[in-house]
């Protein structure tokens, strides 16, 4: 049996910055997640978001917070690096998109990686990833590759829906590749 991509760093968070410079996430609950994977995944989005930046604003006029320079996200076992994080939106009455956009450089693109269940590890990468928290919606942007537990999806763009569960992959100049591992027979399964 195929195991879905339902993880993607992201797919659980929904991020705010408040006044104090403090990022603090919540977890989404998506009914198609195991309770091993809530528990995984509610046990890191109850630990505390650090930040590490060689550099960071946070304009509370323009409701926006930047970070540059070897950006590196951690929180449980999530960890995301980048070399820019840009986040608006957040926190404000105002309706606005509450949007997450980190880009990788020339020398890395921007990674996330997280055990979303015991031992099983879903990591991404891409030039550019966005997070819309208000849709809902993921994408990895150029050179784009999502990879769980030996499955891999590869393509110019992949986008993750959080609250339909789906994942959707767009080619650019090469076609998009899948690859799904042979699932392993149990020894019941074999006699």
């Amino acid at each position: 049996m195929l195991k879905p991509f339902t993880t993607l760093a992201l797919l659980a968070l929904s991020i705010g910055v408040s006044a104090t410079n403090e990022v603090n996430a919540n977890a989404l609950s998506a009914s198609a997640i195991t309770n091993a994977q809530e528990s995984t995944l509610a046990r890191d989005f109850a630990e505390p978001m650090r930040i590490l930046a060689d550099n960071d604003l946070l304009d509370l006029a323009e409701n926006v917070y930047r970070a540059t320079g070897n950006v590196r996200i951690t929180q449980g076992s999530l960890k995301i690096t980048a070399h820019t994080l840009a986040v608006t939106g957040f926190e404000n009455d105002r309706g606005e998109q509450e949007l997450f956009i980190l880009e990788g450089n020339d020398d890395a693109p921007a990674t996330y990686e997280q055990e979303i269940q015991p031992d099983v590890i879903v990591n991404a990468h891409a030039n550019r990833i966005e997070y819309d928290a208000t849709e809902r919606v993921l994408k990895l942007i150029g050179a784009a590759e999502l990879n769980q537990d030996g499955n891999s999806v590869r393509a110019e763009t992949i986008t993750y829906y959080v609250e339909t569960m789906q994942v959707s992959a767009t080619r650019g100049e090469e076609q998009v590749e899948t690859i799904f591992r042979p699932r392993q027979r149990t020894e019941d399964e074999q006699n």
